[in-house]
């Protein structure tokens, strides 16, 4: 019992060795360009996680981290960052990052396969089956180096690291520099304050503190913010949180809109579920969807079809509120008022209110 026990003992110290050889090498490789303080910074990417940081030096610098194989070890980081697709072209008063969509994955050889007509045989059986099956396997598991599986390529060029095998991109840029990036498949942090930021987001995470003006395209994106002064927001399929948005022009369908404060709110929403704790003005046009304010300040005008609309506690220095919408409910707490006109015609819709209808 005792010699079975140490046998095990081995097996499993041996095997824990194994993996410990088997741990992939990280190679930490980064390419500076200079640029001037407060010029445009563009990036192109995807696939990719980016993460963006200010510093008080008077350039850029990419830094991404490779998971590599001992064909790589020998390759310069130059050689790196060319088959990664990532590359800094600087101007005058900006810089271009670009981490393609596309990277270059070698050539492409062709493999001649001779077929012969299929010989009758014997059925084949379960056995046999699941044999063939295993050996199948085993096959897609270890060929590599420009052979031909299946019916698909493979990479010829062993400087390509796989795409699954890049880490995040990590990028430094003077403090106060304007930013414009496009990504897609990938999450973008943002981890400083912004004068200027044109943003193009599909299908990641966006993490942003604050900002003065702010163009954003967001597709099924999950956005987070700080304080904004001015917005022209372009947002589909996703959800968008925010502190204080002093100027906002919303175009936006099927997502949450959440913000705490905010001055002017103009939008276009279909479908839609808008949250704001306090605004003093909203005018526009919706359907479908909701609309939740806790106070009201200023005035509201919304033409709306479908639409649910509760207004927690209106200001008494509110000039007007005018709501056209039909198939929706309408809260308006009016009750606090004195001094106030309606003007009510109301079709297909339930008002909640305590005025006469």
């Amino acid at each position: 019992m005792k010699k079975i026990l140490y046998i095990i003992s081995v097996f499993i110290v041996t095997a824990c060795f194994g993996l410990q050889a088997q741990k992939p090498a990280v190679r930490e490789v980064s390419s500076e360009a200079n640029v001037a303080k407060g010029s445009l910074v563009r990036i192109v990417g995807a696939n990719r996680k980016l993460s963006i940081k200010s510093w008080d030096q008077a350039k850029v610098k990419v830094t991404v981290q490779v998971v590599q194989d001992s064909s790589q070890r020998s390759a310069s980081n130059e050689e790196l960052f060319e088959n990664l697709g990532i590359s800094i072209k600087p101007f005058s008063n900006r810089v271009d990052i670009m981490a393609n969509r596309s990277a270059s994955f070698g050539s492409l050889n062709a493999v001649t396969v001779t077929g012969y007509p299929r010989k009758k045989t014997a059925p084949v059986t379960a056995e046999q089956r699941a044999a063939q099956m295993a050996y199948a396997e085993d096959v897609l598991a270890t060929t590599h180096s420009g052979q031909r599986v299946l019916g698909a390529y493979v990479p010829t060029n062993s400087l390509m690291p796989s795409m699954t095998n890049i880490m995040a991109m990590e990028i430094m840029v003077p403090a106060g520099s304007k930013l414009d990036i496009d990504n897609q498949y990938g999450d973008v942090v943002i981890g400083m304050n912004l004068d200027e930021a044109k943003l193009n987001i599909s299908n990641g995470a966006l993490d942003l503190q604050d900002v003065k003006n702010l163009e954003l395209v967001g597709k099924y994106c999950n956005a987070n913010f700080g304080n904004i002064e001015e917005a022209e927001i372009e947002f589909h399929n996703g959800t968008f949180h925010a502190q204080n948005i002093s100027d906002l022009d919303l175009d936006s369908k099927y997502s949450t809109i959440e913000y705490e404060k905010g001055k002017d709110l103009y939008l276009r929403s279909q479908a839609d579920n808008i949250t704001i704790d306090e605004i003093s003005k909203v005018e526009g046009r919706k359907t479908y969807g909701s609309v939740r304010i806790d106070m009201l300040n200023g005035g509201f005008d919304l033409d709306g079809n479908n639409v649910d609309i509760k207004i927690r506690n209106i200001n008494p220095q509110v000039e007007m509120i005018k709501i056209n919408n039909k198939y929706g409910d309408v809260r308006l707490p009016v009750k606090g008022l004195k001094n106030y006109f309606v003007d009510f015609t109301g079709y297909y819709s339930t008002v909640f209110t305590p005025f006469p209808k």
